[in-house]
């Protein structure tokens, strides 16, 4: 989870207030604690957060007129709450760098990192905006060809026990098939991935994903994809308006160009072009794949930066 500190903007004019808003908060976060979530992020450490004026939590949390209970759960979850900062991934920064990301105007960093993270952003019901279970956001960026791109983006988004119920499934599906890197997706691919194969580069690309990577989540997200559609692929040719993702095939210009750089070793011993793609976001890279061994397979030849085109030759 990401706090959303847009939510803690405006203190509330009076510490009964307050206490009945940081209810509801812990109450967000206890539910989404118990589907599994285990940690969140603030921008500066959560004593300091201002909750009215001369009442921060670290006051709330000696008011003996807020349940010991409540006390007790925020006391827990700060050991798991390590601050924003702590994120050191050069490709976070360099994105974050790269964009700028609003909600209705205001300038949104910490819902622009929830994103980024795919996690869920949580807020303190201080005003009607924060009352639902997605937000929208602006986003301007630089994209791999240094051209401002402008776009909307949704997140997930939680300010009552009653939204993140409606990401129970969402949440719980994450945290049973999701991995810590790379290398676990890679070791785990039969378990999690049975309707995919993988060339043999594929696992050099994936167990050099860290821990933290910004593209580790990207990835896991576009590969299940795969895996859902193949499951339900039982007749007839590959359909890539039935994914999720843009699918699309290079150009013949292209291939005839830099077909060698999409030419890979399958698990049956055979090379071939791997044209098929989808994109990967924030960064430029690519999936490649091969649909032409289905129905209910694909083999996955390439994970990592977008390979050359005639457009973009380097």
């Amino acid at each position: 989870m990401v706090l959303n500190h847009l939510s803690l903007g405006t203190p509330a004019a009076e510490e009964r207030t307050a206490r009945e808003l940081m209810s509801e908060l812990i109450g967000t976060l206890s539910t989404a604690v118990k589907l599994g979530v285990k940690t969140l992020r603030t921008q500066n450490s959560i004593y300091a957060l201002i909750l009215a004026q001369d009442y921060p939590v670290a006051r709330w949390l000696n008011d003996n007129q807020v349940s010991q209970d409540e006390r007790d759960f925020l006391l827990t979850l700060s050991t798991q709450t390590p601050p924003i900062a702590d994120l050191t991934d050069p490709e976070l920064e360099n994105r974050v760098d790269l964009s700028e990301f609003r909600y209705q105007g205001e300038l949104a960093t910490e819902l622009g990192i929830a994103y980024l993270l795919d996690a869920l952003a949580v807020s303190l019901l201080s005003e009607a905006k924060w009352d639902c279970s997605r937000l929208e956001l602006s986003v301007r960026r630089l994209d791999e060809n240094q051209e401002i791109i402008d776009e909307r983006v949704e997140i997930v988004h939680a300010s009552r026990r009653n939204h993140v119920l409606e990401h129970a499934e969402e949440i719980q599906h994450r945290i049973r098939t999701g991995v810590r890197d790379g290398a676990e997706l890679w070791h785990r691919r039969a378990e999690l991935l049975p309707h995919l194969e993988f060339c043999q580069n594929v696992g050099e690309q994936l167990q050099n994903i860290r821990t933290g990577s910004l593209m580790l989540r990207p990835i896991e997200k576009r590969l299940f994809e795969f895996e859902d559609y193949c499951q339900t692929w039982e007749s007839g040719p590959f359909d890539p308006d039935s994914l999720p993702s843009k699918a699309s095939p290079e150009s013949q210009a292209t291939i005839q160009q830099f077909g060698e750089e999409r030419t890979f070793l399958c698990p049956d011993g055979e090379y071939r072009v791997f044209s098929w793609h989808v994109r990967l976001t924030p960064l430029a890279w690519r999936i490649h794949f091969f649909p032409d061994v289905g129905p209910g397979r694909m083999i996955i030849g390439y994970i990592g930066k977008h390979l050359p085109t005639v457009n973009f030759p380097n």
